[in-house]
């Protein structure tokens, strides 16, 4: 933790460094001599005899009245505050002998921890930082460490690492949101496919889902912006919102489709009557949200990477749609013919 520590110092825009576990008193570490494994002792019955000695061993209960009071055997209070005290202190070995405890044991001063924490039945220590996100990102932060940092201490001390706090808030969110994509998806195929009464048409409509991503991806990259979960938010939204134009070019051509023109006469036709529909509602849209985009408060800098989303996406879309959807659309109409050709035969 404490090399983490130092090392997140050397990042820019990362201070304020701080871990759950904080320094205690001083204690005394004890390790076994090769004398005192030849006796038979082990780590556990060396510790038993130690912390009779000093917490005392419990010799009997004595009811006295309504209480119960515990008798315990241990060292005189003056010999239980010294140090030197362990220089002759003796302890029994498994075959009944008694031998001094530097015989068996050797001991050092090291600093204690004032709690342990656990996680999943493992120690564990959290280290935090603050960042500065004029200086850097989290993403940034997180980059370099699985880089060079956290693979050099998973070497060296055999330990195992995870990002929680907003990071682990962040992976939740996003698997809700990956389960909601889905249904959201399908309730939108489910909609257009009951209107259009076809499985084909539906799936024309909502290429327009991703035309309107790639938007949304090179708005923030235009912007100068990361991918954040508000930005990611703005592309939930934008789902729904970009398939409207689509739907209404394939509508006036469906509309047209049934008065009996051809393929191509109505693919122009819907095109040019609804160009100007698609036009002023994508249009009406980004300048709403244009103020939002440039605004300097420091309040709109979480807003800003949704309202880039939803912008950049839905302008972009509308221009790709008036050229993908038309040319999908005969794509559509060309396989289901010759299926139909086919299924005839």
């Amino acid at each position: 933790a404490l090399e983490l520590a130092q090392s997140l110092e050397s990042l820019p825009g990362v201070s304020d460094m701080l871990d759950d576990m904080p320094f205690g008193r001083e204690q005394l570490i004890y390790r076994l001599t090769p004398a005192a494994q030849a006796l038979g002792l082990t780590t556990e019955s060396l510790g038993r005899q130690l912390r009779a000695a000093f917490d005392g061993h419990l010799a009997q209960l004595v009811q006295v009245g309504q209480d119960e009071l515990e008798v315990r055997v241990l060292l005189p209070r003056a010999e239980r505050t010294r140090l030197d005290v362990l220089e002759q202190l003796l302890i029994r070995a498994p075959d009944g002998s008694f031998v001094p405890l530097p015989t068996v044991a050797h001991w050092e001063s090291q600093r204690g921890f004032e709690a342990l924490r656990h996680a999943d039945g493992r120690l564990a220590v959290e280290v935090s930082a603050d960042i500065n996100r004029a200086l850097s990102t989290p993403d940034n932060v997180r980059e370099a460490l699985e880089r060079e940092l956290l693979p050099r201490l998973v070497k060296h001390y055999g330990i195992e690492y995870s990002f929680e706090g907003r990071a682990a808030d962040q992976r939740e969110t996003l698997g809700d949101m990956r389960l909601g994509l889905w249904l959201g998806l399908a309730l939108i195929y489910l909609i257009l496919a009951a209107v259009f009464a076809s499985w084909g048409w539906p799936l024309v409509v909502m290429t327009a889902i991703p035309l309107g991503l790639i938007g949304a991806i090179a708005g923030h990259w235009i912007m100068g912006l990361d991918l954040t979960l508000l930005s990611l938010f703005g592309l939930f939204g934008l789902s729904g919102i970009v398939v409207n134009n689509a739907i209404i070019l394939v509508s006036m051509y469906h509309e047209l489709r049934e008065t009996g023109i051809e393929v191509e006469a109505a693919l122009i036709a819907a095109a040019v009557s609804r160009l100007r529909a698609m036009l002023l509602t994508s249009a009406t849209t980004v300048v709403g949200l244009g103020p939002l985009l440039f605004e300097t408060s420091l309040q709109a800098q979480f807003l800003i990477p949704m309202a880039v989303s939803l912008a950049f996406g839905v302008g972009f879309s509308t221009i790709l749609v008036l050229v993908f959807t038309p040319a999908l659309l005969s794509f559509h109409e060309s396989v289901h013919f010759r299926v139909a050709q086919w299924w005839r035969s």
